[in-house]
Protein backbone atom coordinates (compact mmCIF):
# COMPACT_ATOMS: atom_id res chain seq x y z
CA UNK A 1 0.00 0.00 0.00
CA UNK A 2 2.41 2.35 0.86
CA UNK A 3 3.61 2.63 -2.92
CA UNK A 4 0.46 4.39 -3.48
CA UNK A 5 0.86 7.20 -1.71
CA UNK A 6 2.45 10.81 -3.01
CA UNK A 7 4.48 12.39 -0.90
CA UNK A 8 3.53 16.27 -1.79
CA UNK A 9 4.23 18.87 0.72
CA UNK A 10 1.25 20.44 1.40
CA UNK A 11 -1.59 18.32 0.94
CA UNK A 12 -2.47 15.62 3.23
CA UNK A 13 -3.24 11.78 2.13
CA UNK A 14 -2.81 12.00 -1.72
CA UNK A 15 -2.95 8.34 -3.05
CA UNK A 16 -3.86 6.06 -5.19
CA UNK A 17 -6.84 3.96 -4.82
CA UNK A 18 -6.85 2.32 -8.35
CA UNK A 19 -5.14 -0.66 -9.59
CA UNK A 20 -6.78 -3.52 -7.35
CA UNK A 21 -7.58 -6.51 -9.33
CA UNK A 22 -11.02 -7.72 -8.81
CA UNK A 23 -12.83 -10.78 -7.67
CA UNK A 24 -13.26 -11.68 -11.14
CA UNK A 25 -9.39 -11.11 -12.01
CA UNK A 26 -10.01 -7.23 -14.19
CA UNK A 27 -8.31 -4.88 -12.96
CA UNK A 28 -9.33 -1.74 -12.10
CA UNK A 29 -8.04 1.99 -13.99
CA UNK A 30 -4.38 2.91 -11.71
CA UNK A 31 -5.93 6.76 -12.66
CA UNK A 32 -7.85 7.11 -9.71
CA UNK A 33 -6.75 9.13 -6.80
CA UNK A 34 -7.82 10.14 -3.13
CA UNK A 35 -6.73 13.20 -1.10
CA UNK A 36 -7.66 15.83 1.35
CA UNK A 37 -7.94 19.36 0.22
CA UNK A 38 -5.27 21.55 -2.12
CA UNK A 39 -5.30 24.65 -0.56
CA UNK A 40 -1.65 24.58 0.78
CA UNK A 41 -0.23 23.04 -2.08
CA UNK A 42 3.35 24.30 -2.93
CA UNK A 43 4.25 24.83 -6.62
CA UNK A 44 6.40 21.81 -5.98
CA UNK A 45 2.93 19.76 -5.34
CA UNK A 46 1.50 21.34 -8.19
CA UNK A 47 4.17 19.90 -10.69
CA UNK A 48 3.56 16.68 -9.68
CA UNK A 49 -0.12 16.99 -10.15
CA UNK A 50 0.00 18.19 -13.17
CA UNK A 51 1.54 15.11 -14.81
CA UNK A 52 -1.08 13.09 -13.34
CA UNK A 53 -3.93 13.81 -16.72
CA UNK A 54 -6.61 14.91 -14.20
CA UNK A 55 -9.33 15.75 -15.84
CA UNK A 56 -11.87 15.19 -12.99
CA UNK A 57 -12.17 16.49 -9.82
CA UNK A 58 -14.90 15.59 -7.29
CA UNK A 59 -14.58 18.32 -4.36
CA UNK A 60 -17.07 17.05 -1.28
CA UNK A 61 -16.80 19.90 0.66
CA UNK A 62 -19.27 21.94 2.23
CA UNK A 63 -18.98 25.58 0.08
CA UNK A 64 -17.84 27.04 3.86
CA UNK A 65 -15.15 24.63 3.55
CA UNK A 66 -14.43 25.67 -0.15
CA UNK A 67 -14.18 29.33 0.86
CA UNK A 68 -12.08 28.75 3.55
CA UNK A 69 -10.01 26.57 1.87
CA UNK A 70 -9.90 27.46 -1.76
CA UNK A 71 -8.67 24.49 -4.10
CA UNK A 72 -6.79 25.35 -7.25
CA UNK A 73 -8.27 22.81 -9.40
CA UNK A 74 -10.62 24.98 -11.19
CA UNK A 75 -7.93 27.40 -12.11
CA UNK A 76 -6.68 24.54 -14.73
CA UNK A 77 -8.91 24.65 -18.27
CA UNK A 78 -9.55 20.98 -19.31
CA UNK A 79 -10.28 20.14 -15.24
CA UNK A 80 -14.16 19.94 -14.62
CA UNK A 81 -14.68 19.95 -10.73
CA UNK A 82 -17.80 19.14 -9.35
CA UNK A 83 -18.69 20.77 -6.37
CA UNK A 84 -22.17 20.94 -4.38
CA UNK A 85 -24.50 24.13 -3.57
CA UNK A 86 -25.81 22.55 -0.56
CA UNK A 87 -24.96 24.52 2.58
CA UNK A 88 -25.50 21.87 5.23
CA UNK A 89 -24.94 23.09 8.75
CA UNK A 90 -24.74 26.20 9.67
CA UNK A 91 -21.32 25.21 11.66
CA UNK A 92 -19.52 22.39 11.14
CA UNK A 93 -20.24 19.21 13.50
CA UNK A 94 -17.14 18.45 14.49
CA UNK A 95 -16.16 21.97 15.45
CA UNK A 96 -19.40 22.06 17.21
CA UNK A 97 -18.25 18.66 19.18
CA UNK A 98 -14.94 19.59 19.95
CA UNK A 99 -16.33 22.51 21.44
CA UNK A 100 -19.00 21.00 23.27
CA UNK A 101 -18.24 17.44 24.45
CA UNK A 102 -16.02 15.71 27.07
CA UNK A 103 -13.31 14.85 24.05
CA UNK A 104 -13.30 11.49 25.65
CA UNK A 105 -12.23 8.56 23.76
CA UNK A 106 -15.65 6.83 23.83
CA UNK A 107 -17.48 10.21 22.95
CA UNK A 108 -15.37 10.55 20.07
CA UNK A 109 -15.96 7.05 18.38
CA UNK A 110 -19.99 7.56 19.16
CA UNK A 111 -19.76 11.11 17.12
CA UNK A 112 -17.42 9.20 14.54
CA UNK A 113 -19.78 6.50 13.88
CA UNK A 114 -23.02 8.84 14.23
CA UNK A 115 -21.42 10.74 11.85
CA UNK A 116 -20.68 7.68 9.04
CA UNK A 117 -24.76 6.68 9.62
CA UNK A 118 -25.75 10.41 8.20
CA UNK A 119 -22.91 10.50 5.43
CA UNK A 120 -24.75 8.49 2.79
CA UNK A 121 -27.62 10.45 2.97
CA UNK A 122 -26.43 14.16 2.94
CA UNK A 123 -27.47 15.95 0.23
CA UNK A 124 -24.40 16.98 -0.82
CA UNK A 125 -22.50 14.16 -0.42
CA UNK A 126 -25.27 12.84 -2.61
CA UNK A 127 -24.85 14.94 -5.52
CA UNK A 128 -21.41 14.35 -5.45
CA UNK A 129 -21.42 10.82 -5.44
CA UNK A 130 -23.66 10.39 -7.94
CA UNK A 131 -22.51 13.66 -10.00
CA UNK A 132 -18.89 12.03 -9.77
CA UNK A 133 -19.75 8.53 -10.80
CA UNK A 134 -21.75 9.78 -13.95
CA UNK A 135 -18.65 11.95 -15.18
CA UNK A 136 -15.90 9.26 -14.36
CA UNK A 137 -18.72 6.72 -16.59
CA UNK A 138 -18.19 9.51 -19.33
CA UNK A 139 -14.43 10.34 -18.74
CA UNK A 140 -11.49 9.22 -21.60
CA UNK A 141 -9.58 6.38 -20.72
CA UNK A 142 -6.59 8.45 -19.81
CA UNK A 143 -8.19 11.26 -17.55
CA UNK A 144 -6.99 11.08 -14.29
CA UNK A 145 -9.57 11.73 -11.82
CA UNK A 146 -9.63 12.41 -7.98
CA UNK A 147 -12.25 12.42 -5.39
CA UNK A 148 -11.50 14.26 -1.66
CA UNK A 149 -12.77 15.90 1.00
CA UNK A 150 -11.31 18.19 3.86
CA UNK A 151 -9.06 15.27 5.32
CA UNK A 152 -9.18 12.85 2.65
CA UNK A 153 -11.01 9.99 4.51
CA UNK A 154 -14.20 10.25 5.86
CA UNK A 155 -16.36 11.45 2.68
CA UNK A 156 -13.85 10.18 0.34
CA UNK A 157 -13.34 7.00 2.01
CA UNK A 158 -17.12 6.30 1.98
CA UNK A 159 -17.09 7.29 -1.88
CA UNK A 160 -13.99 5.10 -2.82
CA UNK A 161 -15.30 2.06 -0.72
CA UNK A 162 -19.16 2.67 -2.81
CA UNK A 163 -16.78 2.85 -5.83
CA UNK A 164 -14.57 -0.21 -5.11
CA UNK A 165 -17.11 -2.63 -4.26
CA UNK A 166 -19.56 -1.70 -7.34
CA UNK A 167 -16.45 -2.98 -9.72
CA UNK A 168 -16.17 -5.79 -7.69
CA UNK A 169 -13.20 -4.97 -5.50
CA UNK A 170 -12.94 -8.10 -3.03
CA UNK A 171 -14.07 -6.37 0.28
CA UNK A 172 -10.72 -6.98 2.71
CA UNK A 173 -8.82 -5.18 -0.46
CA UNK A 174 -11.57 -2.18 -0.01
CA UNK A 175 -11.21 -2.14 3.91
CA UNK A 176 -7.75 -1.80 3.91
CA UNK A 177 -7.82 0.65 1.32
CA UNK A 178 -10.18 2.93 3.48
CA UNK A 179 -7.70 1.93 6.21
CA UNK A 180 -4.63 2.73 4.80
CA UNK A 181 -5.18 6.90 5.89
CA UNK A 182 -3.83 5.44 9.54
CA UNK A 183 -0.60 4.74 8.22
CA UNK A 184 -0.55 7.38 4.84
CA UNK A 185 -0.62 10.38 6.98
CA UNK A 186 1.87 11.50 9.37
CA UNK A 187 0.27 11.79 12.79
CA UNK A 188 3.14 12.32 14.20
CA UNK A 189 3.61 15.96 12.91
CA UNK A 190 -0.49 16.92 12.57
CA UNK A 191 -1.83 15.77 15.94
CA UNK A 192 0.73 18.25 17.72
CA UNK A 193 -0.02 20.83 15.22
CA UNK A 194 -4.21 19.96 15.73
CA UNK A 195 -3.53 20.06 19.71
CA UNK A 196 -2.07 23.27 20.03
CA UNK A 197 -4.68 24.66 17.66
CA UNK A 198 -7.49 23.19 19.62
CA UNK A 199 -5.97 24.72 22.92
CA UNK A 200 -5.49 27.97 21.34
CA UNK A 201 -9.20 28.20 19.12
CA UNK A 202 -11.20 26.50 21.71
CA UNK A 203 -9.45 26.60 25.11
CA UNK A 204 -9.54 23.10 25.60
CA UNK A 205 -7.77 19.66 25.96
CA UNK A 206 -7.18 16.74 24.01
CA UNK A 207 -5.34 13.51 24.26
CA UNK A 208 -3.14 12.32 22.25
CA UNK A 209 -5.23 8.59 21.84
CA UNK A 210 -8.05 10.54 21.27
CA UNK A 211 -7.24 13.09 19.05
CA UNK A 212 -5.73 9.95 16.88
CA UNK A 213 -9.03 8.52 16.99
CA UNK A 214 -10.57 11.73 15.89
CA UNK A 215 -8.31 12.25 12.74
CA UNK A 216 -7.89 8.82 11.80
CA UNK A 217 -9.95 6.23 10.33
CA UNK A 218 -11.69 3.09 12.15
CA UNK A 219 -13.28 -0.33 10.86
CA UNK A 220 -16.52 0.55 13.16
CA UNK A 221 -16.91 3.93 11.36
CA UNK A 222 -17.25 2.39 7.57
CA UNK A 223 -19.39 -0.33 9.25
CA UNK A 224 -21.63 2.03 10.56
CA UNK A 225 -21.93 3.87 7.09
CA UNK A 226 -22.46 0.72 5.48
CA UNK A 227 -25.65 -0.60 7.79
CA UNK A 228 -26.83 2.57 7.36
CA UNK A 229 -26.70 1.80 3.29
CA UNK A 230 -27.52 -1.59 3.45
CA UNK A 231 -26.91 -3.19 0.03
CA UNK A 232 -24.30 -1.20 -1.79
CA UNK A 233 -25.62 -2.05 -4.88
CA UNK A 234 -29.12 -0.98 -4.10
CA UNK A 235 -27.67 2.34 -2.78
CA UNK A 236 -26.14 3.27 -6.30
CA UNK A 237 -29.05 2.45 -7.86
CA UNK A 238 -32.06 3.53 -5.15
CA UNK A 239 -30.83 6.43 -3.03
CA UNK A 240 -28.59 7.91 -5.94
CA UNK A 241 -30.70 7.04 -8.94
CA UNK A 242 -28.56 5.63 -10.98
CA UNK A 243 -29.07 3.93 -14.05
CA UNK A 244 -27.72 0.69 -15.22
CA UNK A 245 -26.32 1.56 -18.08
CA UNK A 246 -24.20 4.17 -15.91
CA UNK A 247 -22.87 1.45 -13.96
CA UNK A 248 -22.50 -0.76 -17.03
CA UNK A 249 -20.27 2.30 -19.10
CA UNK A 250 -18.55 3.04 -15.63
CA UNK A 251 -16.93 -1.02 -15.09
CA UNK A 252 -16.16 -0.55 -19.00
CA UNK A 253 -14.03 2.33 -18.66
CA UNK A 254 -12.82 1.39 -15.24
CA UNK A 255 -11.62 -2.27 -15.87
CA UNK A 256 -8.93 -4.15 -18.20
Amino acid sequence: MKDRVFPLEGVHNFRRFGGFDTAGKAKVSDRLYRSGQFSRATGKDRETLAGLGVRLVADLRRPRERQAEPSFWGEHTGVRVLESDHAGHDEAPHLVFLRESDLSLDSIREFMIETYRRLPFDAGNKWVFEQGLRHLAEAGPEDGFVVHCAAGKDRTGLFCALLLTELGVEQETVRADYLFTNEAVDFDRIVPAMTRRIETEMGRSIGTDELRAFLGVDAAYLDAAMDAIGEPREYLRGELGLEESVLDALKERLLA
